[in-house]
């Protein structure tokens, strides 16, 4: 079936001039290459945010997790309620917010995961190029502010 009428706004839209299509396509060519290194350990590109972050800092408030992340409060939720029954974290109240722990079994497991997410991080890298990483690095810098 044809239009039947003209749409002078959709002709002369061009999609590739959407800087929230170019970074959404981006983020799916990324985001391809460590599922693809990721695969094997059963983990999402957020979940080992969480890993990672919570692991580097031994514990966080739940609250500061999202900020720190960028990441939705239901996301979040839902990844920590997942993880926590896997016994990767525990959830303590420090007075009235809730803190969350990384366990040994998380620490362990994030240990075994680093090798995989290294080598996606060196696909990655490798198929930016220098200057495309740099770019990367500005951009991220730019809109952080």
């Amino acid at each position: 079936m044809t239009l039947k009428k003209s749409y002078e706004l959709l002709e002369n839209a061009d999609p590739w001039a959407c800087i929230a299509s170019k970074l959404m396509l981006s983020i799916r060519v990324v985001s391809a290459i460590y599922r693809k290194h990721l695969k094997k350990h059963n983990v999402t590109m957020s979940q080992l945010s969480l890993l990672m972050v919570i692991g580097k800092h031994k514990f966080l408030p739940q609250n500061e997790i999202g900020k720190l992340l960028k990441l939705e409060r239901s996301t979040v939720t839902r990844d920590l309620k997942r993880m926590i029954e896997k016994g990767y974290f525990i959830k303590k109240y420090d007075k009235t917010r809730p803190v969350i722990y990384i366990t040994d079994k998380g620490a362990d497991y994030v240990e075994l995961i680093i090798p995989d997410w290294k080598a996606a991080t060196e696909e990655a890298k490798s198929k930016l190029g220098t200057d495309g990483e740099q770019a990367l690095n500005l951009v991220l810098n730019n809109l952080m502010r």
